[in-house]
């Protein structure tokens, strides 16, 4: 079972200005997301350590940040809507293993631009 907590003490996600563009907002999260995914590398453990794993909720989605596999510990990513999973307190160190690993295929198969994947492809087929 896992134990979920909220980000450290000097972790405050940033809040929402609706002053900012949309992209200005996006990068002031990701700044954000990069420095407690640093954090969590240094005091975290284990393979999948600093990994934001996701559940869809209503119309959005759960996040969390993998701290730990054993024992299974969690911090919740409170962005965007900061949804929480009802049911992320239940899951195991398998389940939250195969999450990670589905995020981290999800982010190797969106980090090539089409033409960069096209030409991995063309060179594989000859």
């Amino acid at each position: 079972m896992a134990k979920i907590y909220s980000p450290p003490k000097g972790f405050e996600p940033p809040e929402f200005d609706a002053s900012l563009s949309w992209d200005e907002h996006d990068k002031r999260e990701q700044k954000w997301l990069k420095r407690l995914t640093e954090w969590v590398k240094i005091n975290g453990s284990g393979k999948y350590a600093g990994v934001v794993i996701h559940e869809g909720v209503a119309d959005g989605c759960a996040q969390y940040m993998v701290f730990s596999l054993i024992p299974v510990v969690l911090i919740h990513i409170p962005l965007g809507d900061a949804y929480q999973s009802r049911w992320a307190h239940r899951w195991t160190a398998g389940d939250v293993k195969k999450m990670a690993e589905n995020a981290l295929a999800m982010k190797e198969m969106f980090s090539q631009s089409w033409d960069e994947r096209r030409k991995d492809l063309t060179a594989e087929n000859k």
